[in-house]
């Protein structure tokens, strides 16, 4: 089910001034896309948005964590998309962080990654699902919408 009543427009999380949690503007449920490939996080986020989804990016690892923090429980993101070859805190020490942490735990993480030597993510702590780069934009969007659209209970 897409989100027509929505705005998908992408936001840039590393582009914002800290503000309170109650004045960023999301619309749920999103995906939040952190990556320190802007161009890659664009694509992504413009995949979203041609779908009637949103997310948001972030591309300086060191701001995922107060970011998250920043939030009310209700604008937690539906999944987080994690490269983990990253300049600060590695995708590994982010998915690591968030599931041992009781309020991160329930969110699934997709790992992308360019290692070959990652060939599954049971190899990440955390990690729900993978995508090896470079990705198809198809398939990458299929795992997305199992967490955008969840079925009916």
């Amino acid at each position: 089910m897409q989100h027509p009543g929505n705005s998908a427009t992408a936001l840039l999380a590393d582009d914002r001034p800290a503000l309170p949690a109650a004045e960023i503007s999301i619309r749920t449920p999103y995906v939040l896309v952190i990556d320190d490939d802007g161009p890659i996080v664009d694509v992504i986020q413009f995949l979203l948005e041609t779908e009637g989804y949103y997310g948001i990016g972030i591309t300086d690892s060191l701001k995922v964590l107060h970011f998250l923090d920043s939030l009310n429980d209700n604008l937690l993101p539906s999944v987080i998309l994690l490269d983990l070859m990253m300049p600060g805190l590695s995708g590994h020490e982010i998915a690591s962080t968030l599931s041992q942490n009781e309020r991160y735990r329930h969110i699934p993480i997709i790992i992308m990654t360019a290692d070959s030597r990652i060939q599954s993510f049971s190899d990440i702590r955390g990690a729900r699902d993978y995508v090896a780069k470079p990705f198809h934009l198809d398939p990458l969007l299929a795992k997305l919408k199992v967490y955008l659209d969840p079925p009916p209970h």
